[in-house]
């Protein structure tokens, strides 16, 4: 009795300490890779929120996009730094750069920094916020 409750305990506390990315893959999304994120994003949009509220990004091209979030609108860059996404507005954020990982399950893409999820966005085909 006493080795299936400690059997228990230890997959209750390895549960407990997955990390967001181990928990996103457990929930079937999979980590984009740079080439991945490469071929989704330009000409396409994603809708999403983060701490600040909801907004839109379209992405113009292989490097630069639009955003409109609380009825500003901004205009930026956007790289890969290997798997990792990385934006840099004009206003927003003060101007500083920001690379998150991100996973996708179906439209749905979770952007991940510091093993926290920051923006739950929704691939959108095109530009229909009309940036």
């Amino acid at each position: 009795m006493k080795i299936v409750v400690a059997s228990c305990i230890a997959a209750i506390s390895l549960t407990a300490c997955a990390t967001t990315s181990q928990s996103l893959v457990a929930r079937n999304f999979t980590k984009l890779t740079g080439s991945e994120i490469r071929t989704i994003l330009p000409g396409n949009s994603l809708k999403g929120t983060d701490k600040t509220g909801q907004y839109t990004i379209y992405y113009t091209s292989h490097s630069t996009m639009k955003i409109i979030r609380n009825g500003r609108n901004d205009t930026g860059r956007w790289r890969i730094d290997g798997d990792m996404y990385c934006r840099q507005w004009t206003k927003l954020g003060k101007g500083k750069e920001r690379c998150v990982t991100m996973f996708r399950r179906g439209d749905a893409i979770q952007w991940v920094r510091n093993d926290e999820i920051t923006d739950e966005t929704v691939l959108l085909s095109g530009n229909p916020a009309g940036l």
